[in-house]
């Protein structure tokens, strides 16, 4: 049996153990002290003993009364044992409550009380329910919702203390936060007092002209604690209104939002359409118009369409085809609103202003300007045109018009090759003091500063002194006013009476007791610390930050590990780390069932350790404030009876188990919910949950929004995970920075992953190109071609391109060596390496061969003549004659190896040559 929630299953178990019931009423109730016909079947298998019938009138009256007043006996058992059952399952559901106030005891019953999600999206749904708009444009607006209904999360930045539902509220126009009414009207006031007292704290003082510069005017204006906005005096809150504003104090109301009047919201939506917000008086801005309306598409080619007010516009799928400004092409965008054209992104070669360069360039470019001064002459053929680029006639020369002299007091027209001297009268130009005149003759260029000695008062105003007018009056008098903080005196020196703000630390130990203020040095109290302190929970496993100093008041985080206590009952009763007591044993109890005495073991909640709480019974109370004791007691309550299964389907849909008959409600399989989120690519991780449509397989209302990390693929060759939450294609370019070396392997080139690795949207030879770029280096490549020579292309990939194309110069020979040529390298190949030979060539090596067949012939002779005389030392010694014909034999075996040692080398040297051209080839 699948293990439920408390909250759930305390409900169903108030008659577990088989207290006395009345007997069925005909509406499907029962009422405690009725009884029908069949009070006597339950009598007879009741363990009260009964009477035997007697056969007299006098016997059958007795019996009679005596068993009216067993079964008034009976009644009066029955009802106690219920009334201490609904007390006991009404505490156990009541146990996790998060506030005792007696105001909210009062909506815990209906479970808006309660921090769970099932309460949330029934008053979230009751809210919404007059709302016809898009679901996504409820975002905000729900979210605002949600963190009202869930009292923790709704917290005052004044006082840094929970908003409770019963607390009276003022609400920011513009960030929407709410804070504590009190709170935020101390808040104002303090903020303009403070810029009264710093307004009455300024005074005017004199500037280095001797001016008198008054202190500004007074602008007392209060701004909201979070997100600034201004706003006037007049404007601070004095009631306590709904959000919307109609209602003074409005009441609370079990079914409604806190702080809400129940109304139609009634504003007025932005941007301003003309409808107004249709939501039940809510806190946040309203949600983007959810009216429908028909309007044509922003080109008005199309038909009308509906869509929703807040959209605005939409786009149709037909192009525009008007002419672009260039008059050549056509406009290729689709739906845009007439006149809005973008410029023409198409290339062609245009002229320069003046014609001398021409270059490609987009066609709402086709006038562009180059480099070149133009340097044309003026008329006067004396002067040259000194503007750039331009078109059209240069104009006059701007010599031959009326010029002045330096002090432009006297003004002549003159030739153009005529210069223009000064006039010999005083310059008199205003200086840049701007009261005084230069006092020099005419003069070219600037004029100097401003040398008149004047009576000047320095910034503080206590010293006075002649000083050349273009100099600024100081004095070393120290201020000696305190600053705005009120401690530390100015010190600055000539102070103009505007003391800037205090720079030092303020240093003061702040509310928590344990850090100090470091803000700079300032009047009233400092603003709570911000620093965070760490809350565990009751195992230490867990733990959460809270503000500094309210680590008493936060309550303990909710901890997922296993508790460490020792469980109270026979079971081991696996549960999350949690404050206080353990939560009573949810297992099946499993012992043999000794209060039927039936074979099979007991099913119901284990029951080993159960808190009972009983009252005095003979308690008199002394007044109406007198309340009797309660005891508290763990006991080991008896085993209920065996029941019968009925198959129930769980709470998800997802199987369909035996329960109980008396506890055959929808639960929790603790399964996960399995239901296809919105993302379309993650499923719902909650356990099985109350769902509207069992059958369906898609997300649920209450079904938890998708917070997975992405799964959409990278581009090919990106090894770095996206770093966003489930989301659809495609993703952000993915930036992280890498450095490699470039093609030639001389430079490290940086770049970023997508400049690499783009997402596809060109054809493979763009991609190759662009990543072709990134690696390379830019300089002229290493590598040698096959050739032997060095690449003449840019930094690259693979082998080197064109190698047949190498120019380098090379020396080529002919094959007798006679004649020499510098040759291209391509060239040089596709001659075969080599000159043909002329007739000088020929000539010489015929030469050569009659000088080496004379060496030859010359060598043969004298080896012939040494082998002569080594034979006729031979038989000189031996004195041996020997037969005629085998030493004619002898001879001719020598000549023929003699020829075989001239021919061999020739032909070795022939082969040579011939495969040395045809790996040319």
């Amino acid at each position: 049996m699948a293990y439920r929630d408390r909250k759930l299953a305390a409900p169903k178990v108030a008659n577990a153990w088989r207290l006395p019931t009345p007997p069925p009423q005909p509406g499907g109730q029962r009422k405690p002290g009725t009884s029908n016909t069949r009070t006597e079947d339950r009598m007879a298998g009741s363990k009260i003993p009964q009477p035997k019938t007697p056969s007299s009138t006098a016997a059958a009256t007795t019996t009679t009364a005596m068993k009216k007043s067993a079964q008034e006996k009976f009644n009066q058992v029955q009802r106690q044992h219920v009334e201490k059952a609904r007390q006991y399952a009404t505490e156990y559901v009541s146990s996790e409550e998060e506030e005792d106030d007696a105001d909210a005891g009062n909506t815990r019953l209906d479970g808006i009380g309660r921090n769970d999600g099932s309460s949330t999206q029934n008053i979230l749904g009751s809210v919404l329910k007059n709302y016809n708009g898009a679901p996504s444009d409820m975002g905000k607006t729900q979210e605002y919702l949600q963190n009202l209904l869930e009292s923790r999360n709704a917290v005052c930045l004044i006082c840094i203390g929970t908003v409770k539902r019963a607390d009276k509220i003022w609400s920011c126009q513009s960030c929407y936060t709410f804070f504590h009414l009190l709170c935020i009207q101390r808040w104002a006031n303090d903020r303009i007092s403070m810029k009264r007292m710093h307004h009455e704290e300024q005074e005017g003082y004199y500037n280095n002209r001797g001016e008198y510069i008054p202190k500004p005017v007074l602008s007392v204006h209060w701004d909201c604690p979070k997100c600034r906005q201004e706003y006037e005096p007049v404007d601070i809150p004095r009631h306590y209104e709904c959000f919307c504003g109609k209602e003074q104090d409005p009441a609370q109301h079990p079914w409604l939002i806190p702080h809400s009047c129940g109304e139609p919201c009634g504003k007025q939506l932005k941007p301003a359409c003309g409808h107004h917000c249709r939501l039940l008086c809510h806190p946040g801005p309203c949600p983007p118009c959810p009216q429908t309306i028909s309007v044509s598409c922003r080109c008005a080619k199309s038909a009308a369409k509906t869509i929703r007010c807040s959209q605005g516009s939409w786009t149709c799928t037909v192009k525009c085809t008007r002419k672009l400004d260039c008059g050549i092409h056509e406009c290729t965008e689709r739906c845009h609103p007439t006149g809005e054209c973008p410029p023409c992104r198409n290339r062609s070669k245009q002229p320069c202003l003046c014609g001398a360069q021409s270059k490609e360039v987009n066609c709402f470019e086709s006038r562009w300007q180059c480099e070149k001064v133009c340097n044309r002459p003026y008329a006067c053929s004396l002067h040259k045109c000194e503007l750039r680029c331009h078109a059209g006639p240069c104009g006059e020369c701007p010599l031959g018009k009326p010029r002045s002299c330096p002090c432009g007091r006297t003004q002549t027209r003159a030739a153009c090759s005529e210069r223009i001297g000064t006039c010999g009268d005083t310059c008199q130009k205003m200086l840049a003091c701007g009261v005084h005149q230069c006092m020099e003759r005419c003069h070219e260029g600037e004029c100097g500063s401003c040398l008149v000695l004047v009576q000047k008062t320095c910034r503080c105003g206590q010293t006075s002194r002649e000083i050349p007018c273009s100099k600024e009056a100081t004095c070393e008098t120290k201020c000696k006013k305190v600053r705005r903080c009120g401690r530390h005196p100015c010190n600055r020196k000539c102070c103009d009476g505007q003391c800037p703000d205090c720079d030092k630390v303020c240093g003061k130990t702040l509310s928590c007791g344990r850090h100090k203020c470091s803000s700079c040095c300032h009047q009233g109290a400092c603003y709570p610390c911000n620093q965070k302190s760490t809350v565990k929970c009751r195992c230490g496993g867990t733990s959460t930050e809270v503000a500094c100093g309210r680590e008493k008041k936060a309550h303990a985080p909710k901890c997922t590990l296993p508790c460490r206590q020792p469980a109270k009952c026979h079971h081991q009763n696996p549960h999350a780390c949690h404050a206080g007591e353990c939560p009573p044993c949810v297992q099946p109890c499993g012992e043999q069932n000794d209060t039927t005495n039936c074979e099979h073991p007991c099913e119901a909640k284990c029951h080993d350790a159960v808190t009972v709480v009983t009252k005095d019974k003979h308690f008199k109370p002394v007044g109406p404030w007198d309340v009797p004791r309660e005891t508290v007691e763990v006991k080991r309550l008896p085993h209920p009876v065996c029941e019968v299964k009925v198959p129930v389907m769980c709470l998800g849909g997802h199987e369909t188990s035996e329960w109980p008959c008396y506890n055959s409600k929808p639960a929790s399989c603790g399964r996960p919910c399995g239901r296809l989120l919105k993302c379309g690519l993650h499923r719902c991780p909650l356990q099985c949950h109350k769902v509207t449509h069992r059958a369906s397989t898609t997300q649920d209302s209450r079904c938890e929004p998708c917070a997975a990390g992405c799964v959409v693929p990278r581009p090919a060759g990106c090894v770095h995970p996206c770093k966003r939450r489930c989301h659809q294609n495609p993703c952000e370019p993915c930036m992280v920075s890498i450095k490699d070396k470039c093609y030639c392997g001389l430079t490290q080139v940086f770049y970023t992953c997508n400049d690499l690795y783009p997402p596809v949207e060109g054809g493979t030879d763009e991609l190759q190109g662009r990543r072709n770029a990134v690696l390379s280096c830019g300089q002229k490549c290493i590598k040698n071609l096959s050739c032997g020579h060095r690449c003449t292309s840019v930094c690259h990939p693979g082998a080197c391109p064109n190698p047949e194309l190498c120019t380098k110069k090379v020396k080529v020979t002919c094959p007798c060596n006679h004649r020499k040529a510098e040759l291209p390298c391509n060239v040089a190949k596709e001659s075969g390496g080599a000159l043909e030979c002329d007739d000088g060539c020929e000539a010489i090596r015929i030469q050569r061969q009659q000088e080496e067949q004379a060496k030859e012939d010359e060598r043969r002779a004298q080896e012939e003549l040494a082998n002569q005389r080594e034979l006729e030392e031979y038989e000189r010694k031996f004195n041996r004659r020997k037969h005629r014909e085998r030493k004619r034999h002898e001879v001719k075996e020598q000549e023929s190896r003699n020829l075989l040692l001239y021919i061999l080398p020739a032909l070795i040297v022939l082969v040579g040559v011939i495969l040395y051209f045809l790996l040319l080839q």
